[in-house]
């Protein structure tokens, strides 16, 4: 069954909204910023589109870049195009990864409203265009997943002002390469130019997410609430795994898939 919101047809961008911090974002050397995410929330997409308007009010040509398959990109393009209708949606969700078993939040109902946000933004003039980075239907394991990335990200700006926004799992937004065992993997943040990338970890005060996990695809629980202030702040640590924290300032919220089976 496919999940049917709201009319998309004549939606329009909505204000961005101040997080603090956030303007250490765009310095002038700054050219890729990725945020690290935990799959399945309906606040990160949410927060991640917010970041996208802010980036725009700097002036700067700014591109998304998302962890969709490449070899959608023309159905994205369309999308992008379209008006956002019932026969444009039906035409996104074609998309292989919404319909896939494990819906891991990238087929989420929230990234279906982040799709039609972005639609909105493109047709506006605010972002050049939406890149789908991941490597596709033959995605190979580790490194060459995450090289390829790595490789689309790079090759999207065009000169020294453009910004590139991307929104990816938070593992593969790591500045250092990630160790699973005996597994290790070169992640795309840690191939990426370090004077010119800021990589942010987007986390919630606990709550829940939709998660695939040894019981599989559900709601699970984020974690246990805690405090923390709301924005972004940069770690000092070194060997922190990532540039900063956006710290969302609220409990997340598991967000469904648009496609239930």
């Amino acid at each position: 069954m496919i999940a049917m919101l709201a009319p998309l047809v004549g939606a329009t961008a909505a204000p961005c909204i101040p997080v603090a911090g956030a303007d250490r974002l765009w310095s002038a050397s700054t050219r890729w910023v990725i945020a690290g995410e935990l799959h399945g929330t309906n606040e990160t997409p949410d927060a991640f589109a917010n970041l996208v308007c802010l980036a725009a009010a700097t002036g700067r040509s700014v591109t998304v870049a998302l962890e969709y398959p490449a070899d959608g990109q023309a159905v994205i393009d369309a999308w992008l195009a379209s008006n956002g209708d019932t026969a444009a949606r039906l035409a996104l969700l074609t998309l292989l990864i919404w319909s896939k078993e494990s819906q891991d939040g990238r087929s989420s109902i929230a990234f279906l409203r982040l799709w039609n946000t972005l639609r909105v933004m493109k047709q506006s003039g605010t972002i050049t265009g939406v890149v789908a980075s991941d490597v596709g239907r033959s995605t190979p394991p580790g490194q060459t997943r995450d090289a390829a990335m790595a490789t689309s990200w790079t090759a999207i700006p065009k000169n020294d002002r453009d910004l590139v926004l991307i929104l990816v799992g938070n593992v593969h937004a790591t500045r250092t390469p990630a160790i699973f065992g005996d597994r290790k993997i070169i992640t795309a943040g840690s191939l990426m130019p370090r004077r010119q990338t800021v990589s942010i970890n987007v986390i919630g005060i606990g709550g829940t997410a939709w998660t695939c996990e040894s019981d599989g695809c559900r709601e699970h629980d984020s974690g246990p609430p805690r405090p923390a202030v709301a924005g972004i702040t940069f770690d000092k640590n070194a060997e922190q795994l990532w540039d900063a924290t956006y710290q969302l300032g609220g409990g997340t919220t598991a967000a469904a898939p648009a496609i239930t089976h």
